[in-house]
């Protein structure tokens, strides 16, 4: 018979595994009121997963580490920097002459003050970062 942690754990992967597949759903449907649905069944599925894990945090079975604000803006600054490389590069394929840019060409990028993440100063004691295996 499964001990209770072992229980927990099964319950936590499993709420994921079905939060993955509810927002797959959610992203490929085209009916609103479909993606309406599912994306309310996705905000239950969400619910449900932070509730086990609050009592597996509480029981000491699951203790993610605090994220490293540093590490965090690095891997920022990094990938906005790929971003933008392959975006030049998109923008440099043949058939595109300067001054002669697709105007529809998505420009993704990451605006400071949008969503900027908090600074060291405003960081939570325990801020929570899933971690990569819970069985650990």
């Amino acid at each position: 018979m499964l001990e209770e942690k072992d229980r927990l754990t099964d319950s936590l992967m499993t709420e994921k595994y079905i939060a993955g597949g509810y927002n797959l759903a959610a992203l490929e449907t085209s009916n609103v009121q479909l993606k309406e649905s599912l994306m309310g069944i996705l905000r239950e599925e969400h619910l449900i997963q932070h509730e086990i894990f609050k009592e597996m945090n509480n029981r000491g079975w699951y203790q993610p580490k605090t994220a490293n604000m540093n590490d965090l803006s690095q891997n920022l600054n990094k990938w906005n920097q790929e971003l933008q490389r392959v975006q030049n590069a998109a923008l440099r394929q043949p058939g595109t002459q300067p001054g002669n840019q697709q105007t529809n060409f998505p420009q993704y990028g990451f605006q400071p003050g949008s969503s900027m993440p908090p600074t060291e100063n405003q960081v939570q004691q325990n801020m929570y970062r899933p971690p990569q295996n819970p069985m650990v």
